[in-house]
């Protein structure tokens, strides 16, 4: 499961780094990394629900997922300020560095969201182990 977290992450880095550079043509720093951070995290919901961890994707775990990611947003653009603004660090080559830095917190958080709550885990196992309904049939009037 991490191992197939990293591959969509790193495809998603890749998206994310060439919104980044393509929007830091016409827009300051800020305003590039947030808005292909957003893209790239709707983008990598689907991936990681899909192909990382196996699971439908659902309104309530697209909530989560926001949620979750909401704070590593949070926290690579805290580190993309500090490269830029701190560390005078060229912008062109702050978001793998960032990406790389929030990368275990962000798996935490998206097995976190991409978890079937109890309730539903419950009923899915019942329909796995209960025999599907069969047709009877009746017999010619």
């Amino acid at each position: 499961m991490f191992l197939r977290f990293l591959l969509v992450n790193g495809l998603n880095t890749g998206l994310y780094w060439g919104l980044y550079l393509a929007l830091l043509l016409i827009s300051p720093y800020m305003v590039a990394n947030a808005l292909a951070l957003v893209i790239s995290v709707l983008v990598a919901y689907v991936a990681n629900a899909r192909y990382a961890f196996g699971v439908e994707t659902s309104r309530s775990s697209l909530a989560r997922y926001v949620v979750a990611n909401g704070s590593t947003i949070v926290l690579r653009m805290a580190v993309s300020w500090l490269m830029v603004d701190v560390l005078t660090v060229p912008e062109q080559i702050v978001p793998p560095v960032a990406v790389a830095v929030t990368m275990p917190a962000a798996f935490l958080l998206t097995r976190w969201a991409m978890a079937v709550p109890a309730s539903t885990a419950s009923v899915t196992a019942l329909a796995e182990v209960a025999p599907a309904p069969r047709a009877v049939a009746r017999p010619a009037a």
